[in-house]
């Protein structure tokens, strides 16, 4: 159930759900890789040696991340293909339905996984509809039917606090003001449900479920109308929609789904409807006296010019009543015009162009992690050597507070930095190995470089493919046979 409207849903800015769910740190680095690797030459002041190893193992790292993530590509491309709005690719064999759901199970699930590497935090519906109701008190009040959707996932990631402000008349009209988050980047994915069939619709009882089903039926094609540019630009149930977006307030998160109805407040709807149900009053005691005054003219034979000065007077009062109507729909329209405009400067994507966007980012965030945990371990490991203290390894706990102390140092951000996420694909590309006590070490630098080649010659037979790393300057490139590139 809604609150009422003197009702608070969130006193504090730390209290709003969803900003419990994202955390009070946030986990995504906004760093190039570049420019990480830059930063760490510069602070720990490598040698020349150990800068050349290091640019080596960087690049080979970039490319075995570059490589992995380009083959998710691939796979999401065929995936998602039938289900592109955009797409202009024939599909020889047209999908059935069954298909398309299956397709689209796989398609959530991949954009899901990615998302979690970019460090999305997926708002479940009861975190949607939570942030509807805020909407409702402290922003345009929108009908929003979530029935209308087969499926919709919305992500965000990162926050920042902004106030909002309102006057109610229950509080005499008394400015108040909240923190609301407004969300960073925000990612929403989803595929209407398929509307009734003629057929359907006759077998329909009138029952109250037979009707609920027919209104989200007849929404279904409200929404398909109302958005389209032509026929072939509506919104079918055969697609799945990705959007993205930034900076965008929690109040206007339902904003963003297709099929909001505008719901104007009662100030408003009270500007508009007071005046006119005043002037309507006047009208049918205006329309009782005109009748009598024209009666009187037939009678007394008035002259031309007295029967349209009263016309004139009519006139006006029915112009009155017509600019009263227009009113209402230009309130409703300034609402719309706001949204559409700063929708359209938020959008950042849409469909394909969102899964570019998140392969990137999830790639940049991989790379990223995997640099700084190898650096700190290799570097603390050093540091020890060359103090001529023994180094047992470091601890994930330890790890991570040094990896979030850099962090800090360079961008002025208190980051959670992900260390199980960056020790995982230690291990796994042979960078860095634990001991049965859980502490971890780096694998010696120059052993490192040779590590990532085993690794990424692993990458590519599995997929039936023989690929060599680019050489270095003063390495000759190997000679392959075109057949023996790509035998899959």
């Amino acid at each position: 159930m809604a609150p009422s409207d003197n009702e608070d849903l969130v006193a504090r800015l730390e209290d709003d759900p969803i900003v419990q769910a994202l955390g009070s740190r946030p986990r995504f680095i906004p760093l190039r890789h570049g420019d990480l690797r830059d930063d760490l030459i510069s602070r720990y002041e490598f040698g020349a040696q150990d800068k050349a190893r290091f640019l080596s193992i960087c690049l080979k790292l970039q490319q075995i991340f570059h490589a992995e993530h380009l083959s998710q590509l691939l796979q999401l491309e065929e995936i998602y293909s039938p289900l592109d709005p955009d797409s202009q690719i024939m599909e020889i064999d047209d999908s059935d339905e069954q298909e398309r759901a299956q397709l689209t199970e796989k398609l959530f699930d991949r954009v899901s996984g990615l998302l979690f590497s970019a460090h999305y935090k997926r708002l479940d519906r009861t975190e949607l509809e939570r942030a509807v109701e805020v909407a409702s008190q402290w922003n345009v009040r929108l009908d929003v039917d979530f029935e209308l959707y087969d499926r919709l996932e919305v992500f965000a990631r990162g926050y920042h606090a902004v106030t909002v402000e309102r006057r109610r008349w229950t509080n005499l009209f008394r400015l108040e003001k909240i923190e609301l988050p407004e969300f960073e980047r925000l990612i929403m994915a989803f595929r209407l449900k398929q509307a009734e069939t003629p057929a359907a619709k006759v077998k329909s009882n009138e029952t109250e479920e037979a009707e609920t089903k027919n209104r989200r039926a007849r929404l279904s094609q409200r929404i398909s109308k109302l958005l389209k540019g032509t026929d072939d630009d509506a919104m079918s149930e055969k697609y799945v929609y990705l959007k993205t977006f930034k900076n965008i307030p929690e109040t206007d998160l339902e904003v963003l789904l297709p099929g909001s109805k505008v719901k104007l407040s009662m100030l408003d709807r009270g500007k508009i409807l007071l005046p006119t149900a005043m002037i309507f009053f006047k009208i049918s005691r205006f329309v009782a006296v005109l009748a009598a005054v024209l009666a009187a003219i037939v009678a007394a034979n008035f002259v031309l010019d007295d029967i349209l000065t009263l016309l004139m007077i009519g006139g006006a009062i029915i112009g009155y009543i017509v600019k009263s109507i227009l009113s209402y729909f230009r309130t409703k329209d300034k609402y719309q015009f706001g949204l559409t405009k700063n929708l359209y400067l938020k959008n950042l994507g849409n469909n394909s162009g969102v899964i570019y966007r998140i392969l990137n980012e999830a790639e940049e965030q991989e790379l990223l992690e995997t640099i700084l945990g190898y650096t700190v371990l290799w570097r603390a490991e050093e540091t020890a050597q060359q103090s001529h203290i023994r180094f047992d390894g470091l601890s994930s706990d330890e790890i991570d507070r040094q990896c979030e102390k850099y962090l800090y140092d360079l961008t002025q951000m208190n980051i959670d930095f992900e260390v199980f996420d960056s020790l995982g694909k230690l291990a796994r590309l042979g960078l860095a190995e634990v001991d049965a006590k859980g502490r971890w070490s780096a694998v010696p630098v120059e052993q490192a470089g040779d590590n990532l080649d085993a690794s990424w010659k692993r990458l590519f037979q599995a997929r039936g493919m023989r690929v060599e790393f680019e050489p270095q300057d003063g390495e000759s490139k190997p000679s392959l046979p075109e057949s023996d590139l790509f035998t899959g």
